[in-house]
């Protein structure tokens, strides 16, 4: 099912908020196996309850998901998070293209590999047992590989009034030749709260609603020729976006947990300055989560993701060579599956106690791309905590 429309996101994502709400409060209050420990929504090992500050490894979801947890009244928490994501080549729909193929479709030049790295950095803080406050920041590098057609020049056509063309510009050359582009900078920033809807005692529901500030640049371009990067090099989105999302979590036994979370982007602006809005974006993902110790624990992971088009265009001079240069090359529908690691260190790590350290690594199982889009291979997640 391809995508056109940011409407399309805004029922699919308040409809699945308030599904999710209404399917998993059902579920009701649950026995409260174990005891209550420095979550209000977990319970802690047996092993534990003499040994101050510890808590069970599964106490957090995988690194990869965001607001996954609430802090107990006066409690803060800080966070690193890096992710590195690897894209291959295009897909059209769910067919893989080889970069001949892109070229003959009549593009000038293929994108041939992308890598995205981020660095995030989160606080969270508890006024009080039902709401926790939260802050994240982000600093992004991207690095994308392309190969030229033979004779491309990277012409661009017109959209403006009083323009004959974009000005698009293509690096030329013969079949096979490879440049790059790079970009990197602080990215958009977060801010918001999870509110508590329920707490069962070793099961629980909140909610989340965060902004997202666009502190990122959304007309980057490249530093060498001047030309502006495609949309999804950019480092912001250029709008005032809306981040809600309802999580359940539950920790039947002292050895296994499991966890749902539906959330979205709601885009709060028709374009940013520089002419575009990125589109809408709905997200569902699950895992379930054993402790191989008290101290450690191994997850699996299901994420789905759909991403609306890009609406609008760039207002100003700008390259038509490569799919990555056009707004319709931009969303579809993503399943990929992962596994990943939670540490706690205990209190005999000495001054390493209460210090958690966690990866995750994703690779998709589905894409269904809109146009010619960039294929997703692996992502790749790594993150310490530490709260106090």
């Amino acid at each position: 099912m391809k995508l056109n429309s940011k409407q399309t996101f805004i029922p699919s994502i308040a409809g699945g908020l308030v599904l999710s709400a209404a399917t998993l409060c059902q579920a009701g209050p649950a026995s409260g196996q174990g005891i209550v420990g420095k979550s209000p929504v977990t319970i802690v090992p047996k092993h534990c309850e003499t040994e101050s500050g510890c808590a069970r490894a599964d106490a957090h979801a995988p690194i990869g998901v965001m607001a996954d947890h609430m802090h107990r009244a006066g409690e803060f928490m800080t966070s690193y998070r890096y992710m590195y994501m690897h894209m291959d080549g295009h897909r059209a729909g769910t067919d893989s293209l080889s970069s001949q193929e892109v070229l003959n479709r009549g593009f000038e030049r293929a994108a041939t590999e992308m890598d995205m790295e981020m660095h995030m950095l989160g606080l969270m803080y508890a006024p009080t047992d039902n709401i926790t406050l939260m802050a994240m920041g982000s600093y992004l590098e991207n690095d994308m590989s392309l190969v030229s057609a033979s004779g491309s020049h990277g012409g661009g056509h017109g959209h403006q009034a009083g323009a004959s063309s974009h000005g698009g510009h293509g690096h030329g050359g013969h079949s096979g030749t490879k440049h790059g582009h790079r970009s990197s900078g602080w990215g958009d920033t977060t801010v918001g709260a999870l509110f508590r809807i329920f707490d069962g005692g070793n099961r629980g529901i909140h909610a989340g609603l965060g902004v997202s500030i666009p502190t990122g640049e959304e007309l980057e371009r490249d530093s060498n020729t001047g030309h502006v990067l495609p949309y999804g090099m950019q480092l912001g989105s250029g709008t005032w976006d809306l981040k809600p999302s309802i999580t359940y979590t539950a920790f039947p036994t002292d050895r296994m947990s499991y966890g749902l979370q539906v959330g979205g982007t709601i885009r709060l602006e028709d374009e940013n300055d520089a002419g575009y809005a990125l589109g809408d974006v709905f997200n569902a993902t699950t895992w379930v989560a054993a402790n191989l110790d008290h101290w450690i624990s191994a997850s699996v992971r299901l994420n789905y993701q759909r991403s609306g088009d890009i609406d609008g265009h760039y207002n100003v001079p700008h390259p038509h060579a490569a799919p990555p240069h056009f707004t319709e090359n931009y969303g579809g529908d993503l399943l990929e599956a992962g596994v990943g690691i939670n540490v706690a260190l205990p209190k005999s790590a000495g001054i390493l106690a209460g210090h958690r350290i966690a990866v995750e690594a994703m690779t998709p199982v589905y894409q269904d791309l809109n146009g010619v889009g960039m294929e997703r291979e692996w992502t790749f997640t790594v993150g310490w905590q530490k709260a106090f």
